[in-house]
């Protein structure tokens, strides 16, 4: 082997050497900066979160791939906490864009609209969502809204696709649809579908005295 080639191969392991050791420096200066913003965060001084979280989100290392993608979540947190929704929203958009199938950043952003009292664009993120994961949470969200609004028609529309949809939520939207009945006042209605409710979960005492109300009502 030349002179001039174990020159180049002894640079070379010096440069990772130093390059391994920054990198090391710089995930270890994150890490201490996120720990202090935690503890502001279980002291709900969110914005002292804030800052010590887009501080260490500045900093740049190849080992931080999932503490960076952990402060992120708390960043978007801290910022709902302060009720700045729209910057709330754009920190999930950026982790929908990351992981476009993970269901709960879908309902965190809805969540933020809703708070900040667009209903028509949570309803949208929620579509979006379901879309996306087929999680049927999303379709209760999404009713949750018609109920408040008492379109009693669109929330019987989206229970119903829960129903169909089934899965382990399928038990709650039967019982959602025996709750849109009643609150329409269509009381022959919510005690036929709470008596199909009742046929499939007989131990729920609290649809049972449901049932015997409704029986009155009829």
């Amino acid at each position: 082997m030349s002179r001039l080639l174990r020159g180049i191969i002894a640079a070379a392991v010096v440069l990772l050497v130093i390059a391994g050791f920054w990198q090391w420096r710089e995930y270890s200066a994150k890490k201490e900066l996120r720990d202090n913003a935690l503890l502001y965060f279980k002291e709900q001084d969110y914005s002292k979160t804030i800052q010590y979280l887009e501080e260490a989100l500045n900093r740049h290392s190849l080992l931080a791939g999932s503490l960076d993608h952990d402060m992120t979540c708390y960043l978007a947190e801290s910022y709902y906490q302060l009720a700045d929704y729209e910057k709330a929203e754009e920190i999930y958009d950026s982790l929908i864009a990351a992981d476009p199938g993970e269901s709960r950043y879908y309902q965190l952003k809805g969540r933020c609209a809703r708070e900040a009292g667009d209903y028509e664009r949570a309803m949208e993120i929620y579509k979006q969502g379901w879309e996306k994961t087929e999680d049927s949470l999303f379709l209760k969200d999404i009713c949750d809204i018609y109920l408040e609004q008492e379109d009693y028609e669109n929330a019987l529309a989206f229970t119903e696709q829960g129903i169909a949809a089934g899965g382990e939520n399928k038990g709650e939207f039967m019982y959602q649809k025996v709750i849109i009945y009643e609150r329409s006042q269509d009381y022959e209605a919510a005690y036929e579908a709470v008596q199909e409710y009742c046929g499939l979960f007989p131990d729920d005492e609290n649809a049972q005295k449901e049932m015997t109300f409704l029986s009155t009502r009829i």
